[in-house]
């Protein structure tokens, strides 16, 4: 049993780097760490990827939800435009009726800006404001 427990630490450790301090930090694709006679379970803190595809269509609440409250927000006559900016990039959200029987609000355009104001990818936009 002794041996299985070596085998298994030396395994898992692989997973690891050693700094300088002598500390051991998991490497960002390890998912288990060795510490001691006891093993952890490292589960990194990474944010969701959405992509433009998985963005189209969705309600409000699910936006808000998931990018949390627009910098900037204007209701019009036929649709909601949000604005979300950072340094980086500016998402321009373009939310309408899905019906005059449902006014719920629904996700059917979006643009992606660079800091500048020229196009830019809708995908490496939208993931800088992921939550």
């Amino acid at each position: 049993m002794k041996k299985i427990l070596i085998l298994c630490s030396v395994l898992l450790t692989s997973g690891c780097a050693t700094q300088s301090d002598g500390t051991m930090v998991a490497n960002p694709g390890s998912i288990t760490t060795a510490m001691g006679d006891a093993l952890t379970r490292f589960v990194p803190a990474l944010k969701p990827r959405i992509t433009a595809a998985q963005l189209l269509g969705k309600d409000a609440d699910w936006v808000r939800l998931k990018l949390g409250e627009p910098s900037f927000a204007r209701a019009d006559l036929q649709a909601n435009i949000w604005q979300y900016k950072n340094t980086t990039c500016i998402l321009n959200l373009f939310l309408y009726a899905q019906s005059d029987q449902n006014p719920a609000l629904s996700l059917l355009h979006f643009d992606a800006r660079d800091a500048q104001g020229r196009g830019t990818d809708r995908d490496a936009c939208l993931s800088t404001f992921q939550n």
